[in-house]
């Protein structure tokens, strides 16, 4: 069975529109995993400025700490950034073969009623006879 051009379009949209709900995801977890990293610097810059002796004492160790969540935060922000100028291409991707494929199913439409009148007329003139 052969399928028409606006029908393949169309499986085409509901794959790239797939392509385009996994950048999302991916796009959310990273979200996550930033709102996390801020959320622990938010804690450490706490337990930093607290009068508490524990947290005097340990103010070596959560400086390193947050160096490292500092790194951690620079990669997720260039991911991001990644992520989300994937996701525009994606859904760009998708929006243009939308447009695509209805402009195949109006084209489809069009060649079907032209072929529908023609057959009507045919069928007129081959029943009137000759003149």
């Amino acid at each position: 069975m052969s399928a028409s051009r606006s029908e393949k379009l169309a499986r085409l949209v509901r794959v790239q529109r797939q392509i385009e709900r996994m950048a999302e995801h991916e796009l959310s977890l990273t979200l996550s995993a930033q709102a996390e990293v801020d959320a622990t610097q938010d804690a450490l810059v706490h337990a930093v400025g607290s009068f508490n002796p524990i947290h005097a004492a340990m103010s070596h160790q959560y400086a390193q700490r947050f160096q490292r969540l500092s790194a951690k935060s620079q990669l997720l922000s260039g991911a991001i950034k990644v992520q989300e100028g994937r996701r525009k291409t994606e859904k760009t991707k998708a929006d243009r073969l939308a447009e695509q494929a209805d402009m195949a199913a109006e084209a489809e439409d069009r060649l079907a009623t032209d072929e529908s009148l023609f057959d009507l007329l045919d069928s007129t003139l081959k029943g009137s006879g000759p003149y």
